[in-house]
Formats: C-alpha cells, structure tokens, sequence
C-alpha cells in the first residue's frame, strides 16, 4: 500500500510539459479584430502587432507556455516567413510616433470569429512594426517549441495555425513652402537697446494643421538647444550683438543674455558701443506643435572680441507622424531677419 501511494504522490507532482499550441494568432491588439492597418513608410511611424499564443500538454489540457518560448516568437512575412526584410523593421519598444494614418483599403477588416476565442486566455508578446519605404505586407508569426519552428502561415504540418495581419506602408506626405508658416512675435518688454523676436514654425497644409514636435540637425545631441548664428561687433544698425538659437519644442523657456545698459552717447565714438552690463531674459516657450527660434538682439555688444558666425541651417523638422521635412533656416545680418527656405 506504501508503495502505491509512493506512485501516486510522483504522478501528482509531476510537472506537466508543453505537448504544443492550442492558439497562435497574429492581431493588431488582443481584443481588436481589424486585419489591417497603414502607417507612413517612414522608418519611424510604428502599427502595435501582438502575437497570442495558449499551450497543450499531452492531454490536451491548458496549461502556461514557458517564457523561453515567448522570447522566442518572431514576426515573419507570411509569404516566405523570413524575419521582416526590405525596410519592414519590428521591434519591441514603442518609439513616439504611433499614431496611425487611415485605415488602409487593402484588406478588409473581417470579423475574427474563431472559436478558438472562447478557450484558455492567451499569453501575448508585443511589436511595434515600421517601414522606411511604401508598400504592403503580410505579417504573420513563427516561434520554437520543443525543437521545432513553429509558424502561423499554415506550413508547420505537425501544428497547423493560420493567422496574419495586413499593414500598408503609404508614402510620407511631402508639402510645399508655402504650406508651412513662419512668422514673429516681439517678447515687448526688454530694456532699451534690446530686442527679443520668436519666430515660430507651424505645418499647416489646406489650413489644416499637422503639428511639428521634433527637430534635427546633424551633430547635435538630443535635448540639447542650438545656437546656431549670432556675432558681437557686428556693426549693423541698431544692432552690435545678435544671437540665434533654435529650441527643443519640449523646453518651456530658454535664458538669452544680452549687453544692456550702455551709454547711447558712446555711438558718437564708437560704432560698436559696446558696455560691460548684461541684462539675463528668461523666454517663455509655447510649442503647439509649432518648432520655435528665438533671436535676440543689442544695440551694444560685449566688451570682448569682434566675432560673427552662422548664415544658414540645414535641419530636419519632424511632424507628429515621424515624417522628416528638409529644411534651412537663412540669417540676413543687414537685415537682422530669418528667412525659410527648402533645406
């Protein structure tokens, strides 16, 4: 008797083991049935792809599918299924731009009414899906299980599953000059000889407005503001001493300092009036999907050296699709003004 309640006690501590799949489907989201979406072929705009998937032991009976095999599932083009090519990227951190375009008219959005719905609630693994150039794929999955790989397109004649979801890469939407708006407020309250100017930068094609929220420029760092034009001396009217600086759009206000308190009297004797006061401005950023730059501007300049540096810039604007717009920034120094220009 002793050793047939032995027996027992080892088949009931027994681990179970995972015999196969009783679920592996590819969907957009877990409790969303479309089969298809669209994104900008950009490289950055991202579509939320999920892979469920539920186990079996050798009884048929659910059971938990080991996190070896979740790390192990890949997603595929559902053709050939080769890990993602040709400029399709998956990934599983999300990037900023997920916000997806209309919905695409490639395929239709059918119902999913499987039965296989209605069993044990599946496991899930997350991919944020790109594309860098414009087209349309079918995505499935595969994963490895117990030496085997396993894949959704229904080729694995020892677990046949069947599941894919559509995403079509639409071409970036280019504008023209004269649909972005570039225009200047004054701050108004500097002290005399100052002048403070924020030229804004807006997208608004058919007076619609896609907001901009990021910008770059070659060998500058994230977060950090550029100044990119500016000078001391510089001998122009009314202005001896000038900079420029374009903002990171998530700053809330950027510091210019400026020579201030000089002797108005001094331009009799000196063009370049320069004074050793300098007054600090505190420039309140309002962003709203518009990229801002800021220049501010003395009468008098610095008692240092003569300098003069900048006279156009090349930068990406990024609007909030992930869609890179090339454009240049001219500074007049005559004219103390800022021209846009395609980049």
């Amino acid at each position: 008797m002793s050793e047939s309640m032995d027996a027992t006690h080892d088949q009931q501590t027994t681990a179970p083991i995972l015999a196969g799949l009783a679920i592996m489907k590819v969907k957009f989201d877990a409790s969303d049935n479309t089969r298809s979406k669209s994104l900008f072929g950009n490289g950055r705009m991202q579509v939320k792809v999920q892979v469920l998937v539920s186990g079996v032991d050798a009884n048929g009976n659910a059971m938990h599918v080991p996190a070896d095999v979740m790390e192990s599932i890949e997603l595929i083009h559902y053709s050939t299924g080769k890990t993602l090519r040709d400029g399709w990227a998956a990934s599983t951190d999300q990037g900023r731009f997920t916000i997806e375009a209309r919905p695409s008219n490639t395929a239709g959005d059918a119902p999913d009414n499987d039965p296989e719905n209605d069993s044990v609630h599946p496991q899930v693994r997350t991919f944020w899906v790109s594309s860098s150039s414009a087209g349309t794929t079918q995505i499935g999955a595969r994963l490895s299980l117990n030496g085997e790989r396993i894949l959704s397109n229904g080729t694995t004649l020892s677990s046949v599953h069947d599941s894919s979801v559509t995403i079509e890469a639409q071409p970036p939407s280019a504008y023209s000059i004269e649909e972005f708006r570039w225009y200047q407020t004054r701050r108004g309250d500097e002290l005399p000889g100052n002048r403070i100017w924020s030229h804004r930068l807006g997208l608004y094609p058919r007076g619609q407005q896609i907001k901009l929220v990021d910008w770059v420029v070659d060998g500058v760092g994230e977060g950090v503001d550029h100044k990119f034009a500016g000078g001391n001396r510089l001998n122009e009217i009314k202005t001896n001493y000038m900079e420029v600086i374009l903002v990171r759009p998530e700053k809330q206000s950027v510091t210019v300092i400026l020579p201030a308190n000089g002797d108005p009297f001094v331009y009799t004797f000196f063009p370049d009036a320069h004074t050793w006061g300098r007054e600090h401005y505190d420039v309140k950023i309002q962003s709203d999907g518009e990229l801002t730059v800021v220049q501010a501007l003395s009468e008098y300049s610095e008692a240092g050296k003569g300098s003069k540096y900048g006279n156009k810039l090349h930068f990406l604007a990024i609007d909030e699709h992930g869609t890179e717009h090339r454009l240049a920034i001219r500074v007049n120094f005559y004219e103390r003004n800022l021209y846009l220009e395609r980049g």
